[in-house]
């Protein structure tokens, strides 16, 4: 029997899963703008070890996300969520205690391990109607993409005020609390009867937005494996002045993102999307790459924020919409394994790029990147919706 919500209660329960895990990605997040900075001083220090640090948790999250989902088709939803935000919660200690930069990468490695993104997104899709459901995955896409923001915001003044090391027993505090929130969620698990498994279609679309959110977060990883010691060393722009550009491209492109957001969705076109935020993504990091000014760098922050968190809600939607009933939490960590892995190649390709041919030539290679892929997923993702009905 499925377990029906009443709307309200599927709008709480989106909300509360989108708040799980916004706090779990933002204490994931906030260490991007400043780590690369900040551990100069740590002990073995090299770029390409940096970036190894900051996407080491991408790594452990691509693992771990479809044995989590695996687990909690088996277990249930809410202890495997609780079980993934502990380790979350003890990573954070390991990172906060280390002291070289082995001691990091194994605490950024257990943070990553306790991949839940993909399970969140299968209880959402449990316990919502068809009907609701791509509404309640964009809440949840919605959680991570403020959190990334929110992050750019508080991470450089949270740094100066508790260090590198504080700001890791800031990301357990940040577990605590998810671990709360999940505690308010219903326990056992609805199953929608009515909810067919995938067709070949469906899975082809499930493939093409697994590789298009590796690359999101690939770009993402290595624009702030650079843009940090950019700043610094080129524009002598000290990084405790850093969110004084952070806060308010964030909150231009937050205005400037939702009205299109929100017509895409009540339209379910959120595909059509996918071409011109790619393509908005590279451009931004190509003209970035040619440094100029730091308003004219401001600028292309905020068109690469529009884009990032368009896609960052849409992805999700579009995953929940062609996902069928049957190992559910598997399927749906397949999309996040991606996610994350995508972070992890990112952080050490950035750092290796950045190590051997400088800032540019990494943010260059990132914007092609885009770039092609835009015109790619456009195309065959134009082609698969004319021929697909979902649900």
């Amino acid at each position: 029997m499925t377990a029906e919500l009443a709307p309200k209660a599927e709008l709480r329960l989106a909300l509360t899963l989108g708040g799980v895990i916004a706090l779990r990605m933002l204490g994931l997040f906030m260490i991007l703008p400043v780590f690369m900075v900040l551990a100069r001083e740590t002990p073995g220090f090299t770029p390409l070890l940096g970036g190894l640090a900051v996407g080491a948790y991408g790594l452990t999250q691509a693992i771990f996300q479809q044995p989590f989902g695996w687990l909690s088709d088996l277990w249930g939803r809410r202890r495997v969520l609780l079980l993934g935000m502990g380790i979350f919660a003890v990573g954070g200690v390991v990172a906060a205690l280390a002291e070289t930069m082995t001691g990091l990468i194994i605490g950024r490695c257990l943070q990553g391990s306790g991949a839940i993104a993909g399970v969140a997104m299968a209880f959402a899709a449990d316990r919502i109607r068809p009907a609701k459901r791509s509404v309640s995955m964009a809440i949840i896409g919605m959680g991570i993409g403020g959190a990334f923001l929110l992050s750019m915001a508080v991470s450089v003044p949270m740094a100066n005020l508790v260090g590198l090391q504080g700001l890791f027993w800031v990301t357990s505090g940040l577990a605590l609390l998810g671990l709360g929130l999940i505690l308010t969620l219903p326990s056992g698990q609805a199953v929608d009867e009515q909810n067919a498994p995938a067709q070949e279609s469906d899975t082809r679309v499930i493939w093409l937005l697994s590789l298009s959110v590796f690359l999101l977060h690939a770009v993402m990883t290595q624009l702030f494996v650079v843009l940090p010691g950019l700043w610094v060393d080129e524009f002598q722009f000290a990084l405790s002045e850093h969110w004084k550009v952070y806060v308010p491209t964030m909150i231009g492109s937050v205005f400037l993102m939702l009205p299109i957001l929100a017509r895409t969705g009540a339209r379910a076109t959120e595909h059509k999307l996918l071409l011109p935020a790619f393509s908005l993504l590279g451009l931004s990091m190509m003209f970035m790459s040619w440094t100029g000014s730091l308003p004219w760098l401001a600028g292309m922050l905020m068109a690469y924020f529009i884009a990032f968190n368009l896609l960052e809600a849409s992805m999700p939607a579009l995953v929940a919409r062609f996902v069928g009933q049957t190992g559910r939490g598997r399927r749906m960590g397949l999309y996040s394994s991606f996610q994350f892995l995508g972070a992890f190649a990112g952080g050490v390709s950035g750092g290796w790029v950045l190590g051997v041919w400088g800032a540019s030539a990494a943010l260059l290679s990132a914007a092609a990147l885009c770039l092609l892929w835009g015109m790619v997923i456009g195309l065959l993702l134009n082609r698969v919706f004319r021929t697909s009905q979902p649900e």
